[in-house]
């Protein structure tokens, strides 16, 4: 099963992309749906925002794309912002709990990391960015 969402970067769209995803998992019966609901929400508002700060003159696009196998979930949210610099992918994917510091950004990865089995970046070009999960549906 493979769903595919081009959206714009606005609110109207995390809203929209909340519902489809929810519909998704409760039609095909996706375990842990509320964390994987959760994870694609905090994914979709870290792309709007980022974009949301670019302010483009021309209209932009956030891809979600979800792949549902036997027993694994890929998702990946792409979009068209800079991205996070790269010399701190590492510190975002080895940051803790313990390191928390309750400031109103940066918590959603944290989070994101301890509900999925696998967390990527990667730099598509200089102005696209693509964040991935992969959750192993039978734990």
């Amino acid at each position: 099963m493979e769903l595919l969402l081009s959206v714009e970067p606005t609110q109207r769209s995390i809203h929209f992309v909340d519902q489809t995803i929810t519909t998704f998992t409760e039609t095909y019966e996706i375990p842990n749906k509320r964390e994987i609901c959760f994870v694609i929400h905090e994914l979709v508002i870290n792309a709007v925002e980022a974009m949301q700060q670019m302010q483009f003159t021309e209209v932009k696009e956030i891809i979600v794309h979800v792949i549902k196998d036997v027993d694994v979930l890929k998702v990946t949210v792409t979009d068209e912002a800079m991205g996070i610099p790269e010399e701190k992918w590492s510190c975002i994917l080895e940051a803790n709990f313990e390191e928390l510091d309750y400031s109103d950004r940066g918590r959603g990865f944290l989070f994101i990391k301890h509900m999925v089995d696998e967390i990527w970046f990667e730099n598509l070009s200089n102005n696209r960015f693509l964040v991935g999960i992969k959750k192993v549906m039978n734990k």
